[in-house]
């Protein structure tokens, strides 16, 4: 059994493959889907490298994340316009109920074909049930506004927001739940289940990036018992 609040280094196949059944009541992750993205940073010298099997939108992971996930839990995923129906197929053939759709609106646009197409603003989220699974509070929109990460502050060349996980977590859990991350990346989740009051575990195949991850996220869980 994985100890609470912990960062695993190494891939989320194998340590999803050996985690219990109905185990966590929340999997929340940014998977790799086919963005191949690297950050924006003008200096070459210091641009984040490219995460890992980020070439098209990698599902495997689904089968057992909705296995570990209690009935009443759920998962949000985020996902891209282009692939969110190969994400959403995936999840329901796992057995999981797919509720919502939220959109994300990062208040600034990406980048892309800067002539031929509507400048990209948003990306999706999609909420996925086990069971039947209630709203532990108010019913909230599914449209979420949030400043992305700027180009000079980003850690993980993928990071989201904290304060947009705040949101998500607060809106689907409950103070103590467990939230796992099988993508963990630089710990938005981890760090925001901390600041929450939640329990997290995370799972990153970089080394570099899981020590940030466990980093981050003890901060804000220290802050948490001492106040």
């Amino acid at each position: 059994m994985i100890q609470a609040n912990t960062v695993i280094t190494g891939d989320s196949l194998t340590v999803l493959r050996d985690m219990e059944t109905d185990s966590v009541d929340m999997v929340i992750t940014d998977p790799p889907y086919g963005i191949d993205y690297q950050s924006g940073r003008k200096e070459k010298a210091s641009r984040l490298a490219k995460i890992a099997n980020d070439k098209a939108p990698f599902i495997w992971w689904i089968y057992d994340a909705a296995r570990v996930v209690k009935r009443g839990g759920g998962v949000l995923c985020f996902t891209r316009w282009d692939v969110q129906q190969v994400f959403i197929d995936a999840l329901r053939l796992a057995g999981l109920t797919v509720k919502s759709v939220i959109v994300w609106d990062k208040k600034a646009h990406g980048m892309g074909d800067l002539k031929g197409s509507f400048a990209p603003r948003y990306e999706a989220i999609i909420f996925a049930t086990k069971g039947r699974y209630e709203l532990p509070g108010k019913r909230p929109d599914d449209l979420i506004a949030c400043a992305k990460v700027g180009n000079q502050s980003l850690t993980h060349p993928n990071e989201k927001p904290v304060a947009l996980l705040e949101q998500l977590i607060e809106a689907t859990t409950i103070p103590g739940a467990l939230i796992l991350d099988p993508f963990a990346g630089s710990g938005s989740t981890l760090a925001a289940a901390a600041k929450t009051g939640r329990q997290y575990i995370g799972i990153e195949i970089d080394e570099q990036y899981s020590k940030l991850a466990a980093t981050r996220a003890a901060e804000h869980h220290q802050k948490g018992e001492t106040t």
